[in-house]
């Protein structure tokens, strides 16, 4: 009885553990803008190219070299921004890094992304998408 109702259990937690995945995989993701890293500066702004669109959520991707984010000031249509805390490493072809932004889908005129100046052998570049 005991193993019947641990095995329900886990069959609940791996259906819940993936549907909270689905909707992030579901998402279409709209090129926003890019910015190649110099590395003389700890920040940079990418300028959104795409001003017609309202947004829930940004993307990060990374090519060239790993960098190591610090945070990230979302500067809104509105004349609003919103800083949010990022804090690690985003790796070229890895995993890239989805940022919610509180409240209803907004308008993004600008993004910029602090990080830690490294010794790149490549010079990375930020690539932003929006959803």
């Amino acid at each position: 009885m005991l193993r019947k109702r641990i095995v329900q259990l886990l069959t609940c937690f791996l259906a819940v553990a993936s549907t909270v995945c689905l909707p992030a995989q579901g998402q279409v993701w709209d090129f926003l803008g890019v910015r190649q890293i110099d590395g003389t500066r700890d920040h940079d702004k990418i300028q959104v190219t795409r001003r017609n669109g309202l947004f829930q959520a940004l993307q990060l991707r990374v090519s060239g070299d790993a960098i190591f984010f610090d945070r990230v000031v979302v500067h809104f249509g509105d004349g609003t921004s919103e800083a949010l805390a990022v804090q690690g490493r985003i790796w070229p072809e890895g995993r890239n890094h989805i940022i919610g932004f509180s409240g209803e889908r907004r308008a993004v005129e600008s993004v910029e992304v602090w990080y830690y100046k490294e010794a790149w052998e490549h010079s990375p570049s930020v690539i932003l998408y929006g959803s």
